[in-house]
């Protein structure tokens, strides 16, 4: 099911017992991962906006509480004056909304005027279990380690979503941890 047209799809590195945080960070730091997530949220276009992505207010702030390079951001707040306290009233490249049907709304519209075929939901926890219904592709990075003290946990996957297609499992020297990107796609699209 995409949204009016455009293609919505998740992003997250995932530990094997499905974390996504811990203390508002990443559990580790890979590199080819973080490059895999520019490059998969960034799109080479002749525009200004190479990319859109969706997220909540606590990913916004693990990120330094700035936009991201070269994309629009949608930052999900139940605060009211969430844009004012952050400094993005009147910014083009970051918009606070205060549910994610508006983000999804307001992500679409921009996407086609844009010319850009996906939007991207970014995290955290509740915005991608709340996502996943409007969610065509998902992209994870599956990290092979186990975080016992992680606060932040990616949803288990619907039963219609399968692997489309998956890396070679790579290793990344600094952290000493092997990963891999695996597609999955809806049965449903």
């Amino acid at each position: 099911m995409s949204y009016a047209h455009t293609e919505v799809a998740q992003i997250a590195a995932i530990s094997s017992n499905r974390c996504i945080g811990k203390d508002n960070e990443l559990p580790w730091h890979i590199s080819a991962d973080l490059q895999h997530f520019k490059r998969m949220t960034t799109k080479q276009n002749d525009g200004d906006i190479q990319g859109i992505v969706i997220m909540g207010r606590k990913t916004f702030e693990s990120m330094g509480s700035k936009p991201l390079p070269k994309r629009v951001s949608f930052i999900i707040s139940s605060q009211l004056d969430y844009a004012k306290q952050k400094g993005l009233i009147g910014k083009d490249n970051a918009y606070v909304v205060h549910n994610l049907d508006d983000a999804l709304t307001q992500a679409a519209s921009l996407a086609h005027g844009a010319h850009l075929d996906t939007i991207w939901v970014i995290g955290g926890e509740r915005v991608f279990s709340d996502a996943l219904m409007y969610t065509d592709r998902i992209e994870l990075t599956h990290v092979d380690t186990e975080i016992t003290d992680g606060d932040a946990f990616y949803p288990e996957l619907p039963s219609e979503f399968e692997v489309a297609e998956e890396s070679e499992k790579m290793h990344d020297e600094k952290s000493a941890l092997d990963f891999k990107f695996v597609t999955y796609k809806s049965k449903q699209g």
